[in-house]
């Protein structure tokens, strides 16, 4: 992998663009979610801008967070398959927060998502190892197995609940972004760590360039691996889990948005951690909208979730029959 030198001025591009594209699509999903159509009075106006306010800035916020949690994770793993989705990530994020909401405290949501990622991530990292190094068959299975272990988990804390509150967690188990309790507190708290988190990855992109080549290559220049590791996976683990708290498990987006920008950026990491934060909030604000536009048609309308997981399981498959097969030949 060759990387050339990357100037003030491109880097900056690169953001501008990016952002430029991001903001494009929410002023587009705020003219078409408001409904300005249906408006029959001021008070209606402004319940339908309000709610589409939340739902773009919401979309935003976990949609960057997520994809750069995948970007991370695919680096660090040298992994086309890892996102947090498909590690399990995800599943430890949500058992955190449902256990939380139902015999802890509401309040304390993000910091047990946190919690569940971060076990998540050491379980999976420690059973993949093989002789000091990551097998990569092994680290697939070893997050398909953690999912359906905390899916069993959830399912059997959801039976010892009422009927009403059954329902709520799996209608939030969904992934669902147009909620009616508008979190904007929380939202901020979510958009200040993908914000952060991408301040502290574009420091570590360096890192992450090099360990693509290889760790052995990489500690000879000077990276040092574990930490780097370390840090990546606990800062990863922390802004999902908070993701999560705020809308419930969302899949495929930190797989999806990544591969997208690796093939229209190119390997370097430095472009694509600013890219990843723009691009991701962009994409799930048009899949949210989607969900807006199905409400005229399908009532009520499916959650996001659902749609990026309709939409991430082709993908996964294309990488599972290419991409793969090189990374396995490889390591």
């Amino acid at each position: 992998m060759t990387l050339h030198p990357l100037s003030a001025r491109r880097y900056a591009l690169t953001v501008l663009v990016w952002a430029a594209v991001w903001l494009a699509v929410s002023v587009a999903a705020v003219a078409v979610g408001s409904r300005p159509w249906v408006w029959n009075s001021w008070a209606q106006a402004l319940d339908y801008l309000r709610d589409t306010l939340y739902g773009v800035a919401t979309a935003s916020v976990v949609g960057g967070a997520l994809a750069l949690s995948g970007l991370a994770f695919q680096a660090l793993l040298r992994n086309p398959l890892a996102s947090p989705y498909i590690l399990g990530v995800s599943g430890g994020a949500s058992l955190g927060v449902i256990l939380s909401s139902l015999f802890v405290s509401v309040l304390l949501q993000p910091i047990f998502g946190f919690f569940g990622a971060l076990v998540t991530v050491g379980i999976v990292y420690t059973i993949a190892q093989r002789r000091g190094r990551l097998d990569p068959y092994t680290l697939i299975l070893t997050g398909v197995i953690v999912n359906a272990f905390y899916g069993a988990a959830i399912m059997l804390t959801m039976g010892l609940v009422s009927p009403e509150t059954r329902g709520d967690i799996a209608y939030w188990m969904m992934g669902n972004i147009r909620r009616f309790d508008l979190q904007w507190g929380l939202a901020a708290v979510v958009g200040g760590l993908a914000v952060g988190t991408a301040v502290i990855f574009a420091f570590l992109a360096k890192g992450f360039n090099l360990v693509a080549v290889g760790e052995d290559t990489a500690g000879a220049l000077g990276v040092r691996v574990d930490r780097l590791r370390h840090v990546t996976f606990v800062v990863a683990s922390l802004v999902t889990g908070a993701a999560v708290a705020l809308v419930g498990p969302i899949g495929f987006v930190g797989l999806i948005c990544p591969h997208l920008l690796r093939v229209l950026l190119g390997p370097d990491h430095r472009r694509l951690v600013p890219a990843c934060l723009f691009f991701g909030a962009a994409f799930l604000v048009l899949a949210d909208l989607a969900t807006s536009v199905l409400e005229g048609v399908v009532s009520p309308p499916p959650p996001v979730g659902v749609l990026t997981a309709m939409a991430g399981g082709p993908f996964f498959i294309y990488l599972l029959r290419t991409r793969w097969r090189k990374v396995a030949k490889v390591q």
